[in-house]
């Protein structure tokens, strides 16, 4: 099902976001996480695209695997590092022919060690062009990503803010948010768009949220997936002390993120975005957090 659709039916959803695994045993760990948590009723799953478009390969295969293994609608990540248009197009086909109709159009990184991003001869510089570029092929309801801290290269959160707008007005019909801890910087964020909003016009941002299981896991992930995602005191007050004892942790965390996606939702927004990652540990953790928003009556 497009995504385009399936928002403007529902004005909650529950998505869950995978990477490729590079490994065989990987590949098995994942394929059980998509199993055990489809069971969840997601309305859609999602799968990144490495630094550098490193798992192109792999990305396809795995929104292939959710798409025809889960029976969920599957949105595969899309960049424009290392791609140039006609790269993009085959890409496009590929999937159009394996029944994804759902993209998250990003800029991208750059491998680790490339220096700075700077687009192939012929790709693109900015995700709104690619966003124009995929809504403009017809084939796919597209998303985009939000920065409730801001993008780590831009000068102001506002400046972020409006390059967010401007994703949204090239055809994006969703933005998945990068992962934070506070709320008060998605109300931010969502009071921004909305007091810049054309009559009629709205810009569904849905919160991304790392379920962490402890916090030296919580520090290692943010650490190296996103080094610029703020630790805020009351975050680092409820975890770190019983950052030794993996139960009392492993409880900590469940219920520090589940008074965050409390938050959230009685703030308005939209659903929320659960970032499993494929391990064991990540999937019980979402599985945990599902369950317990529903026994609070905060998630459907």
């Amino acid at each position: 099902m497009r995504l385009d659709k399936l928002v403007s039916a529902r004005p909650r959803t529950l998505s869950i976001e995978f990477s490729p695994p590079r490994t065989p045993t990987g590949w098995t760990v994942m394929k059980s996480a998509i199993r055990q948590l489809a069971d969840l009723g997601p309305d859609f799953m999602t799968v990144t695209y490495g630094a550098g478009g490193t798992t192109r390969d792999g990305t396809r295969e795995a929104v292939g695997i959710i798409h025809e293994g889960a029976n969920v609608p599957a949105m595969a990540h899309l960049t424009c590092v290392g791609s140039t248009r006609d790269d993009l197009r085959h890409l496009l086909d590929e999937y159009a022919t394996a029944g994804i109709a759902n993209l998250l159009a990003l800029r991208g990184d750059p491998p680790a060690g490339a220096g700075p991003f700077r687009p192939l001869p012929g790709g693109f510089a900015h995700a709104r062009d690619l966003i124009e570029f995929l809504v403009a092929d017809g084939r796919f309801a597209v998303g985009c990503a939000a920065f409730p801290e801001r993008h780590p290269e831009a000068q102001t959160r506002e400046a972020d803010w409006d390059n967010l707008i401007a994703k949204f007005r090239a055809g994006a019909c969703l933005a998945l948010t990068q992962m934070f801890f506070d709320a008060a910087d998605y109300v931010a964020l969502t009071r921004y768009l909305a007091a810049r909003a054309r009559p009629g016009e709205t810009f569904r941002v849905v919160p991304g949220i790392y379920p962490a299981f402890t916090w030296p896991d919580l520090v290692k992930f943010v650490a190296k997936y996103s080094p610029s995602t703020s630790l805020p005191p009351r975050l680092r007050a409820a975890l770190e002390p019983v950052a030794d004892d993996p139960l009392a942790g492993r409880k900590a965390c469940l219920r520090y993120m589940a008074d965050l996606c409390s938050d959230l939702l009685a703030a308005g927004a939209p659903g929320l975005h659960l970032y499993a990652m494929n391990s064991t540990n990540k999937t019980n953790a979402v599985a945990e957090l599902v369950t317990g928003l529903r026994l609070r009556g905060v998630l459907e």
